[in-house]
């Protein structure tokens, strides 16, 4: 197992005294400069302040975007002292950082550093200097070859955080899961997807698609879709790899605009599919019933425009199903938080495409680096 030979941070490792680089994952949801969901730092906590009751001095690095634009951490300062119950430094360059000397240092978005996406040798090395150990806690952006993530490795001693070793153990399980097992697919791009699909689709017992990528299954297969958006470079793998297949399972009804409910033969050609119907609903409550492995990523409807309907039945239905149930995905797991159902489930994964990848292929970069770190 993976999972075994990962060098993960423990109480045998001295830090008292030293600077810790941890790379974690504050790119957390805000509004107005408030944090609307703090789920991701919650969980990195109890490494951060195992380290400091340990005489560390923290150097933390992470990216922040906010729709696919880059963006100072600067006016999100004061939200993350209150989350955190840190008082954190803030700087803005790496030079800067090197000279602070409180417990808690906050580098600037990683992403604004043109060496980080670049993973430049230089930049990782101009990293370096920031500490004399590296944790990586942020399992969620493992699968980006950055700097940060595959450059910091070769250069200091590395190890993974608690955070990151429980979602690679809990992850493992999906790859051979106990049976009945059912695989849950959602959201909007069949890209994403088409790893995790191929992976699983001799083993699994079911594979349900929902979201956006339903369209281009129903598209694939014959039916109108209407003028929701399918992606037709996709269309004919999708209708060569997939349909026909025994244990691929697809809507059999829809809601369109303000949530009206179509048979998926009756969408008509201006209508845009925004979520699950009834129907579906509850055929896929009756077949996760028998369940004893459930892994689902993506949302079953537009989220932001409303159609919340369809993934939030699907919340319920896995939280009362009896099975082994590991959920991930940024939207899904927002309708988990409001909810407050977070100890419902199995495993709730901090990553979305990482948690894909590794479903996929098994690795991420990230833990390459890791397993092959500076000792």
């Amino acid at each position: 197992m993976l999972s075994e030979k990962l060098p993960v941070f423990n109480d045998s490792i001295d830090v008292s005294g030293k600077r810790v680089i941890v790379r974690v994952d504050f790119n957390v949801p805000a509004e107005d400069d408030k944090i609307i969901d703090d789920y991701r730092i919650a969980r990195t906590l109890p490494l951060l302040r195992k380290l400091l009751e340990r005489g560390a001095r923290i150097v933390l690095l992470s990216h922040l975007t906010e729709k696919k634009t880059h963006r100072s951490f600067t006016p999100l300062l004061e939200e993350l002292q209150r989350v955190t119950g840190f008082d954190i430094a803030f700087s803005s360059t790496i030079f800067s950082a090197r000279q602070r000397t409180e417990p808690v240092v906050l580098l600037e978005n990683l992403r604004v550093f043109h060496g980080e996406e670049a993973a430049d040798s230089r930049f990782a090395k101009e990293l370096s200097m920031l500490g004399d150990i590296y944790i990586n806690e942020d399992f969620s952006q493992s699968h980006r070859p950055y700097a940060s993530i595959i450059g910091l490795p070769k250069l200091l001693p590395s190890f993974v955080g608690p955070l990151f070793y429980e979602e690679v153990q809990k992850l493992e399980e999906a790859l051979s899961p106990a049976r009945p097992f059912m695989l849950i697919l959602g959201g909007v791009k069949f890209t994403t997807k088409i790893g995790v699909l191929e992976h699983f689709l001799g083993s699994a017992d079911t594979i349900f698609i929902g979201g956006g990528l339903a369209n281009t299954f129903l598209a694939a297969r014959g039916f109108s879709v209407g003028a929701s958006s399918v992606e037709q470079d996709a269309l004919a793998h999708v209708r060569d790899t997939f349909i026909g297949k025994p244990n691929i399972m697809l809507p059999t009804d829809v809601r369109v605009e303000g949530n009206a409910v179509r048979d998926i033969a009756d969408v008509s050609a201006h209508e845009i599919i925004y979520d699950l119907g009834p129907a579906s609903s509850a055929h896929l409550a009756s077949v996760a019933r028998d369940m004893k492995t459930v892994l689902w990523n993506g949302p079953m409807g537009y989220m932001e425009g409303g159609y919340t309907q369809g993934t939030t039945e699907l919340v319920d239905t896995l939280a009362a199903c009896g099975a082994k149930v590991i959920i991930g995905g940024g939207d899904t797991m927002a309708v988990i938080r409001v909810r407050r159902m977070e100890d419902a489930f199995y495993h709730l994964s901090t990553g979305g495409g990482a948690m894909l990848e590794f479903l996929a292929k098994g690795t991420l970069p990230g833990i390459e680096a890791i397993l092959e770190r500076k000792v």
